[in-house]
């Protein structure tokens, strides 16, 4: 079962990206992401990645191995010299000036502003500038606001050591530090810049989509829901957007989960994907018999029937109406049989509220089961049920199938 786990985790990492909600580490193994679309927040998660917490945390106790340069800086003065004169220079400038007791001196000064004070300078403000952006991200409760607050205050601690204030003054963070500083810095037998070195190169790596860099980086910041059946629901929503995607041709943008609410998680086209909402088009639809008879048992303790919601919900926004629900089901401890049951009685209740008395039979058909394992065969392509796969289906071609031969076919 880890195994599965892991593999939904590396699956949906894309959506955990995005999930600012309440959470856990993630755990990865080969993270599926979109090195394109999904850079800012990668470099976001670098910032509060174990190599820059290491290196911020090492230079706040050991402030002072910060190595300086001396410097000579030619200045002038009256009769009074603090450095080396500059015998031709005083000549020259009394005979054109007419002032008998001008000095013209270089004065030895240190220096904090050399190549390795620059790398360090630019990690801990890169690191400052995506901590903050994604600080600004989060909602109350969102299990990153811990790691964000952490890292913000140790950046903030080092930008007010002396040693560095002359450097952040001439560091931007659009203008990386050069090959010289870079080779400095790699040469130099401090710790301080072999971790200055360390976390640029780590940042470096993960802009190229480097594998092992990505793992440093999310196996210690990303985080995923607590309960492994969301996770499985969100794999999922990602593999339908996904495939959306290919067979319409349009763009797939991914929502951020966690700030607002009833809007969809993915949008590709004229199709939006809600999560554990309904998308504002369910129509509460009158009790059956049984369904009155529990209202009233539930009525007599002060109670209401619940109110549940699918896990999917495929919505057309030009045609402003519900096109395909999916019902996820993560097995643990369950028969294949018993989820498939409770999944395929969602379904037909949730598609008495998303449709028309005459079209429940239409969008039962282009609904969708998943299952995480074993995933019972259909034996009636013609009947009015939905289609159902595991896990594996998500890649191996039978979510195209249903989306080719269900839920994209136009209504009659």
């Amino acid at each position: 079962m880890d195994t599965l786990d892991r593999a939904i985790g590396d699956y949906a990492a894309r959506m955990f990206l995005r999930y600012f909600r309440r959470g856990t580490l993630a755990g990865v193994d080969r993270p599926h992401v979109d090195l394109a679309r999904d850079i800012d927040l990668l470099r976001a998660h670098w910032a509060l990645s174990e190599p820059v917490r290491t290196f911020l945390s090492y230079v706040l106790t050991h402030r002072h191995e910060a190595q300086s340069l001396l410097q000579f800086v030619t200045r002038s003065d009256d009769a009074v010299a603090r450095g080396r004169i500059d015998a031709r220079g005083t000549i020259l400038a009394r005979r054109m000036i007419g002032h008998p007791s001008l000095v013209i001196y270089e004065e030895p000064m240190r220096s904090f502003n050399t190549g390795p004070n620059q790398v360090v300078a630019w990690v801990v403000h890169t690191a400052a500038i995506y901590a903050a952006r994604l600080s600004a991200l989060q909602p109350v409760g969102s299990s990153y606001t811990r790691l964000v607050e952490d890292t913000m205050a140790d950046v903030t601690a080092v930008m007010r050591l002396d040693a560095f204030r002359e450097v952040f003054k001439s560091v931007a963070v659009h203008r990386r530090p050069g090959p010289g500083a870079l080779r400095d810095a790699a040469r130099s037998r401090r710790t301080i810049y072999r971790l200055a070195i360390s976390a640029y190169a780590t940042l470096t790596k993960v802009e190229a989509g480097e594998e092992t860099a990505l793992l440093s980086v999310l196996q210690s910041t990303l985080i995923g829901p607590l309960e492994q059946w969301r996770r499985f629901e969100l794999a999922v929503g990602l593999g339908i957007g996904e495939a959306l995607s290919a067979e319409t041709g349009e763009n797939m943008s991914l929502a951020l989960l966690g700030k607002t609410a009833e809007t969809p998680i993915i949008s590709c086209g004229r199709y939006h994907i809600f999560w554990q909402g309904g998308g504002g088009l369910f129509s509460q639809p009158a009790l059956e018999p049984s369904e009155e008879r529990l209202e009233a048992v539930l009525a007599a303790y002060g109670m209401r029937i619940a109110a549940d919601r699918p896990d999917l919900i495929i919505t057309d926004r030009l045609a402003g109406r519900a096109v395909g629900i999916v019902e996820v089901k993560y097995l643990s401890g369950d028969t294949t049989s018993a989820r498939f049951r409770e999944a395929a009685g969602q379904i037909v209740r949730y598609a008495r509220g998303y449709s028309s008395e005459t079209q429940i039979d239409g969008l039962v058909r282009a609904s969708l089961i998943v299952l995480s394992r074993e995933a019972p065969a259909l034996l009636d392509e013609n009947a009015p049920a939905p289609r159902v796969l595991d896990f594996a289906g998500l890649s191996n071609g039978k979510l195209q199938s249903w989306l080719q031969e269900r839920l994209l076919i136009p209504p009659a």
